[in-house]
């Protein structure tokens, strides 16, 4: 569960100022763009409370996102995410299905038969969702879409130009197929059994989010690291492949960068490369 509400949420680092987003310039572009570091299942209300961010998102003529809704690749989507000739009742012993089919139904509402055939990542991921969901008050406050889709969805209708940094197929591979589905069932199992000892996490990530304490983030984040081993293939490989195609983008227009917030600190961080490649990178 620690390793969902963390890919979910994407820390920041305690050597930077207490900011979210951030403006690039120099390194021959015309005009800044901005980098912004999202919560994925935070809902656009937030921005209301934000109006250094609305800013920039309204001076910026293009939006660059992690991905794009692509509903022509929806079907193949969802046809990876099943298991041939594997079902999570036959994968779990009888009293193990169990346990995590009635917390499914508790947490989601839902009947975990209804994804039984589905990779266990899926199930993980749903109720990582769900137990962020419960656990804090403020994500339930917030309304509308989530952020990242927000960006995307309100560039097109204002007429920005609106990039992704990956396709859907590279998010759902990254997603469904890291670990073989026998890890992932017991990884399931192991999150239901843990769930008592984990209670307060996402509550405790969302506060730190909403209050920028930037700081405390990144402690919780490098305890994670020590128990749990590092998310390279979440966060590092990632911005590697982004920081080939974002100088590009940002020299075409000012842009809008929003991607979770892992993905800003650090010496891997998007910002630490930025400033490698000669940007000036400020904190707003």
């Amino acid at each position: 569960m620690r390793k969902l509400l963390v890919a979910l949420f994407l820390l920041t680092s305690p050597t930077y100022a207490q900011s979210l987003l951030w403006e690039v310039s120099g390194n021959g572009l015309k005009q800044p763009s901005y980098l912004f570091g999202t919560y994925h299942i935070l809902k656009d209300s937030y921005l209301n409370q934000k109006p250094t961010v609305r800013d920039a998102y309204a001076r910026s003529q293009g939006v660059v996102v992690e991905t794009t809704i692509d509903s022509s690749a929806m079907f193949s989507m969802a046809m990876r995410a099943i298991m041939p000739g594997k079902s999570l009742d036959r994968m779990l012993s009888a009293a193990d299905y169990k346990l995590v089919a009635d917390e499914f139904r508790r947490v989601t509402g839902a009947d975990l038969a209804l994804f039984n055939m589905m990779k266990p990542i899926m199930t993980s991921t749903m109720l990582s969702m769900g137990y962020a969901e419960k656990e804090s008050d403020t994500l339930r406050r917030f309304t509308g879409q989530p952020l990242d889709l927000y960006f995307a969805s309100e560039g097109k209708k204002l007429g920005k130009t609106v990039s992704a940094l990956e396709t859907m197929d590279q998010q759902m591979t990254m997603l469904l197929d890291h670990d073989p589905v026998e890890k992932q069932a017991d990884d399931l199992v192991k999150m239901v059994k843990e769930k008592d000892s984990m209670r307060g996490d996402s509550k405790q990530l969302t506060d730190l989010y909403l209050k920028g304490d930037l700081n405390a983030m990144w402690k919780l984040g490098q305890e994670y690291e020590k128990k749990h081993g590092d998310l390279s293939y979440l966060v590092k490989e990632r911005n590697e492949n982004w920081m080939k195609k974002l100088p590009a983008l940002m020299a075409l227009r000012p842009t809008f960068v929003a991607v979770g917030a892992l993905h800003l600190p650090g010496p891997d961080g998007l910002i630490a490369l930025l400033k490698k490649e000669g940007y000036t990178v400020k904190a707003l």
